[in-house]
């Protein structure tokens, strides 16, 4: 629960930082970098602004140079090219009087009647991909963690600028980024894992992640996947 939200300016020796921070019942001072460069920050209210400031002063080093990853980062969707589960694809389109959208090894092809319907193809063709997939990730998850009792969730899908995906365990919901579908398919099933594990461990203790260890022993190196894209 957000109790108070300001957006803080800081000179430092990097240049000058630009921070939104949130006030939470949270034990430290939390600092995440979303997938636009924002700098995200929540601490508890009794944490003075000076101190959270001094924070981010000390940390300003890796921001600078996490923001650049990202600035850096290739486009997921571009002209000629396409991301799609890890791989980069190259987009052929092809007039037709018979829409269609479907891809090989290296090649993303669009059959159009008209060319403005390229795009719509596109994201209808994807939305229909991240459902099939992460569906079927979802379900062979939830047979997996069966020793736990964990029952299917209902699976949401929307795009989300700072999480990869959420879980709400009361309403038995998990939602995730639709963005995933870019990425490998290992990080995919990292990503829902993690959700389906707060279903059993709602935080992220000492136990959460030892239980995603236990299910997924390589969880590490499947979260270090996302930023060789």
């Amino acid at each position: 629960m957000i109790l108070e939200k300001e957006e803080r300016i800081l000179n430092c020796t990097s240049g000058t930082i630009t921070y939104t921070l949130f006030y939470k019942q949270v034990k430290n001072i939390n600092l995440r970098i979303n997938n636009n460069g924002e700098i995200l920050v929540s601490a508890n209210p009794f944490v003075s602004k000076e101190t959270i400031d001094a924070f981010i002063i000390e940390k300003q080093e890796w921001i600078k140079k996490k923001q650049c990853t990202i600035r850096h980062k290739p486009a997921l969707i571009e002209e000629n090219h396409i991301q799609l589960l890890g791989k980069s694809l190259r987009i052929r389109r092809i007039c037709s009087k018979h829409p269609l959208v479907y891809y090989s090894d290296d090649t993303f092809y669009i059959q159009y009647e008209k060319k403005e319907q390229c795009e719509k193809l596109i994201q209808e063709y994807l939305d229909q991909l991240c459902h099939d997939i992460f569906y079927d990730i979802a379900l062979l998850t939830c047979k997996r963690l069966k020793a736990h009792h964990v029952s299917m969730p209902m699976i949401k899908l929307r795009y989300m600028k700072s999480q990869w995906g959420n879980c709400k365990p009361v309403q038995n919901v998990i939602t995730l980024n639709k963005r995933l579908i870019h990425y490998p398919v290992e990080f995919i099933e990292y990503v829902i894992l993690h959700e389906f594990i707060h279903f059993i461990h709602p935080n992220h203790s000492k136990e959460f992640y030892a239980l995603i260890q236990h299910y997924m022993p390589d969880y590490k190196e499947r979260i270090n996947l996302v930023h060789k894209i």
